[in-house]
């Protein structure tokens, strides 16, 4: 079984992944984690996008609390600390094998420049594979 980690930030468009995460539960065989990095340096990078309504945590708890299913389980961790020193720690203390993300919602240089730091940090201090995830949204039209 594989151990399967997705972050997420203080911003509110990073909710949407623990639904992702929900999904992966009923889709492979996995232990799946979430953490919430309090970093306030990367969600200031993330300008634009919305502060929780209310607390992160307690935002997540709900979101998981949701999903009721005997299959579904999602081990939840919130740390406070650079994204950057917090993830890699993460990911080598509980051999993770497969890290999500999610893409900036913005197009803001700023916003990959610091996605591509922790990546890189990420490919030369563990041995997890590194999935960035998008956001897609049902009413997008396609061209």
């Amino acid at each position: 079984m594989k151990n399967v980690l997705i972050v997420v930030d203080e911003s509110e468009s990073s909710l949407w992944l623990a639904y992702y995460a929900m999904g992966l539960t009923h889709r492979i065989a996995a232990k799946v984690s979430i953490l919430l990095v309090m970093d306030k340096e990367y969600t200031d990078v993330n300008e634009g996008s919305d502060e929780w309504i209310g607390s992160p945590e307690k935002r997540l708890e709900s979101v998981l609390a949701e999903d009721h299913s005997e299959r579904t389980h999602i081990d939840f961790y919130v740390v406070r600390g650079r994204m950057e020193e917090e993830v890699p720690k993460f990911i080598r203390e509980n051999t993770i094998s497969k890290l999500f993300i999610g893409s900036p919602p913005t197009c803001r240089a700023e916003s990959y420049a610091k996605l591509m730091k922790l990546i890189d940090t990420v490919n030369t201090t563990t041995h997890c594979d590194v999935e960035v995830v998008q956001k897609v949204s049902a009413h997008t039209k396609r061209h």
